[in-house]
């Protein structure tokens, strides 16, 4: 599938997205569940490009260990994130804070079980809900809602390597069931990714041409090394 469209996102609120292949390691991060979420820091660069910075978790006892696989995962994410959320939705004149959550889903054979959807973080703008893998044979059914609507705006069903992209001002609520076929469980591992501006609001009118904060400059194996103003 294509990168999601900024004109679809704009007049209906959501894009239908797809998913490179996902990296071995972010495939294996799903069987170490349950784990805190992992948070990501995204900006854009002199270089016309994005740059993923780690955040590491403020509480909690330090484990070098885990601290080195979050790391590894989180690498793997980077990679997976920089073709999923391309595109000219996104404004790059802002930093933008990726709260990223695992989930896995079963469902019996013949049923349908809820997807817990983690909560959002203040200020959310945009959500990403993704299929990273499904063993078994079954579907997946989401529901998105807008403000003052009793039936759903839309229902999609997302295979795997596909999800959706959802503008959190205009689609406030989203419901998703894992459905298994009757031949046996289903296994799903959802990626949802949820994205906020570092820092105030986003503003409903593009920025200004002339970025006003430094521009950061990509080094060597994706180290910053200086920054400079620039323009777009």
């Amino acid at each position: 599938m294509a990168s999601p469209s900024g004109h679809a996102l704009r007049e209906h609120g959501f894009a239908l997205t797809g998913l490179p292949p996902v990296p071995a390691v972010v495939a294996a991060g799903f069987g170490d569940l349950p784990r805190p979420p992992l948070r990501l820091r995204m900006s854009w660069t002199a270089d016309d490009d994005w740059l993923f910075q780690y955040v590491p978790a403020a509480a909690g006892p330090a484990s070098p260990v885990r601290d080195l696989a979050d790391r590894r995962l989180a690498a793997g994410l980077s990679a997976l994130l920089r073709s999923t959320l391309s595109g000219p939705w996104l404004d790059i004149h802002a930093d933008w804070l990726i709260e990223l959550h695992r989930v896995r889903t079963v469902a019996p054979a013949g049923e349908a079980a809820r997807v817990e959807r983690p909560g959002r973080p203040a200020g959310c703008a945009f959500t990403l809900v993704a299929v990273a893998g499904r063993d078994g044979t079954g579907s997946l059914r989401s529901r998105l809602y807008a403000p003052g609507r009793v039936g759903p705006l839309v229902e999609a069903a997302p295979a795997p390597g596909q999800g959706v992209l959802l503008d959190r001002r205009a689609v406030v609520d989203d419901r998703h069931e894992l459905l298994a076929g009757a031949g046996g469980p289903v296994v799903q591992d959802l990626l949802v990714a949820h994205l906020s501006p570092a820092s105030g609001p986003v503003e409903a009118a593009p920025g200004p041409a002339l970025r006003r904060r430094p521009m950061l400059v990509r080094g060597p194996a994706g180290t910053v090394v200086s920054t400079r103003p620039a323009l777009r």
